[in-house]
């Protein structure tokens, strides 16, 4: 199986169990691909392969973030907090077997997996996992209430669900 349609397979998978709201892929060739997942927040996120970088990349995992503000600074700590040994395997990511990098862009903070080998499915499968922990745990302090308010316009006073 080449690797661009098998990025696509794997997230189909996750979208046939119903974890995304949404899927749809748009490959080209056996060098890159690019899919668009509907998941937290009703947001859609893109996600980049390059089989030539061995990369794959979410070009907004947070949106209205400046760059300089102390929210971007604690993502980046807790980032790297994802490849300490001290995690639990399912919630660490592997220094051996990836690379993760963020950046801010205009207030959107990326994220990209650089593979360190092929193992394909690991790395696909850990970048859905870093961007649900990103919703479900980096999010989950409180701090960033006013933020989620206002970039989801969501209502505060009614009950979530």
């Amino acid at each position: 199986m080449e690797n661009v349609p098998a990025v696509g397979d794997i997230l189909e998978e996750y979208a046939e169990r119903r974890v995304f709201q949404g899927f749809s892929r748009r490959e080209s060739g056996n060098t890159r691909g690019r899919y668009q997942v509907l998941w937290h927040r009703k947001q859609v996120f893109e996600l980049t392969y390059d089989s030539a970088k061995k990369s794959l990349r979410i070009a907004c995992v947070l949106p209205n973030v400046p760059a300089d503000s102390p929210m971007y600074k604690a993502f980046k700590l807790w980032l790297k907090a994802r490849q300490n040994d001290t995690l639990p395997d399912h919630r660490r990511c592997d220094r051996k077997k990836a690379r993760l990098k963020t950046y801010n862009r205009g207030g959107d903070i990326a994220l990209t997996l650089q593979m360190l080998d092929d193992d394909l499915d690991y790395a696909v499968r850990k970048l859905v996992s870093l961007l649900n922990e990103i919703y479900l745990d980096f999010l989950s302090s409180g701090l960033y209430f006013d933020w989620m308010i206002e970039t989801f316009d969501l209502e505060p006073d009614r009950p979530a669900g």
